[in-house]
């Protein structure tokens, strides 16, 4: 899941807005703001718009509504966030039982799903550079290890982003040393 800055959670409708780009976020986000622009002009500028009473109940609700909203966007945060996560483990599970099983087409469909929802995770992309190095596509496979070395979460990995890295070398030296020594033909010739 994608980090939301803390900022956002500041103002009602920003995180479906930021994350999700839902119309329903913009909704409430330019509703939100113009209550408390109602409210701010009512309260210091044109006071004589609404009365005292109704400028404290619009000020009470509105805080009631922000602090609602805030509560309420945490919660439906944190519940997708938690099967999301159970969701992304059982596909991260099952890509790495199809890669044991010898079923590579689909286990990179399968992590290709689970980069799809999680693009920065550094797990799923070192199985799937660890795939294509096993299935001999040695470009694709160092183009994934260089994409997971520009993750903050790929520290941890430094020792297997080192050994595919000498393996994918290895595979380099021996790809070059077949076509050394193999001899061209010229079908012409024949």
């Amino acid at each position: 899941m994608r980090r939301t800055p803390w900022a956002t959670y500041l103002w009602p409708g920003l995180p479906q807005l930021w994350l999700d780009g839902a119309w329903a976020g913009l909704a409430l986000a330019v509703a939100a703001a113009g209550l408390l622009d109602v409210l701010l002009l009512s309260t210091l500028i044109w006071v004589e718009w609404l009365s005292p009473a109704a400028v404290k109940f619009g000020w009470v609700t509105t805080g009631g509504l922000w602090i609602g909203a805030g509560i309420f966007t945490n919660h439906s945060r944190a519940k997708t966030s938690l099967v999301e996560g159970e969701v992304g483990q059982d596909l991260l599970r099952r890509a790495q039982a199809e890669y044991l099983q010898g079923d590579y087409f689909q286990a990179e469909a399968t992590l290709a799903e689970r980069l799809a929802r999680h693009p920065r995770d550094a797990e799923a992309r070192l199985l799937l550079a660890t795939l294509l190095r096993h299935t001999q596509r040695i470009d694709e496979a160092d183009d994934q290890l260089r994409q997971l070395t520009r993750l903050e979460t790929a520290a941890r990995w430094q020792i297997e982003i080192s050994g595919e890295r000498a393996q994918l070398k290895r595979l380099r030296k021996i790809r070059s040393q077949i076509r050394i020594s193999k001899p061209e033909t010229n079908p012409e010739s024949e």
